[in-house]
Order: C-alpha cells, then structure tokens, then sequence
C-alpha cells in the first residue's frame, strides 16, 4: 500500500497487514467481522484500530455543531449515530440548548463498528483524555483543523457504549 492509499493515522508496514485483513471483511457481515476483532485480533492491534478511527470519528460532529454522536452497542455492532441539538441562544419557546432540532429525524445513522472494540474504545479515551477511573462523564476540548469545540464524553452503563455531546464552540488560538 502506497503512502497516499494508506488509511489516515496508519503507519509503519507491520499494520497493513491487519488493515487489509479488516478492510477485507468489512464488506461481510457484521457478526464475522466483529469475531474475528474479538477473537484474532491482540489487545494492542484492537486498541491500534481504535486510537486511528477516533480522532476520525470525533470530527464527524465538528462541522455540524452543535451535535450529539452515539456510539451504542447492538449485537455485533457499535452503532454510531448523530443528532443535531438546538444552537446555544435558540428563540424556540419551552426549548433548551441541546435539544433535538424540531422537524428533524431523532438521529442520522453514520456507520458502525465491531462491538469487539467497545472495550478498546473506552480504554483509549480513558487514557487520553486522562480520565479518572470510576467516573462515568468527563468535559473536554476537542480540536480538529482549528475548531475547537468544548465536549461532555459520558461512558454508558455495562460498557454499553459512548455518548459524546458538542457543548460550546471556543474561539480558535489562532484567531
């Protein structure tokens, strides 16, 4: 695999191997993929897969803020998903800031995961987002491509998945 075929956050030789592999079965169904994550793969390759999706997966709802994106477990699969919120000084009667926009779908279906990776995704943002352990919620800042954007990350109840809410956009250092 060449450097620009290469999926973003990927290097070295030793992990094209596994993301050939993972890329190969993606197009099955979920259940076998999400077996083999569990099954084949090492803790560090599971946690390897997880640190270069994150940084993708957290700049969905950037551009759309402000938003709220799921990660919630059925089956073999992580379901992501996102709503939009109602911007922060909306004039809607009765609605607050983080409400569902009226007149739009819940949530917008963006994709899943292998559930096999909730683990490896709880481990990682607990690691970088230096996150106490027994604590179910941590706020952060978030910044990608000079968007920076404060966030409420919550881990769900029996490692069911992750919720992260985009609270407030911040001026950029830049600016």
């Amino acid at each position: 695999m060449s450097d620009l075929e290469r999926p973003w956050g990927i290097g070295g030789e030793g992990s094209e191997a596994l993301w050939f592999h993972l890329t190969e079965v993606l197009a099955g169904e979920p259940r076998r993929l999400n077996t083999i994550v569990a099954e084949e793969l090492s803790a560090t390759e599971r946690l390897r897969v997880v640190e270069t999706l994150v940084p993708l997966i957290f700049a969905l709802p950037l551009r759309s803020y402000p938003a709220e994106l799921r990660a919630i477990r059925a089956g073999a699969r992580l379901n992501l998903s996102m709503r939009h919120l109602e911007p922060r000084g909306a004039a809607r009667p009765g609605a607050h800031v983080g409400a569902p926009l009226r007149g739009r779908p819940a949530a917008d279906y963006v994709g899943y995961l292998p559930a096999a990776l909730t683990g490896a995704l709880t481990e990682y943002l607990r690691h970088v987002l230096c996150w106490p352990e027994g604590r179910k919620t941590v706020v952060v800042v978030v910044s990608s491509g000079g968007r920076r954007r404060r966030v409420r990350v919550s881990l769900l109840a029996h490692d069911r998945g992750v919720v992260v809410r985009f609270l407030e956009r911040l001026p950029s250092p830049l600016d």
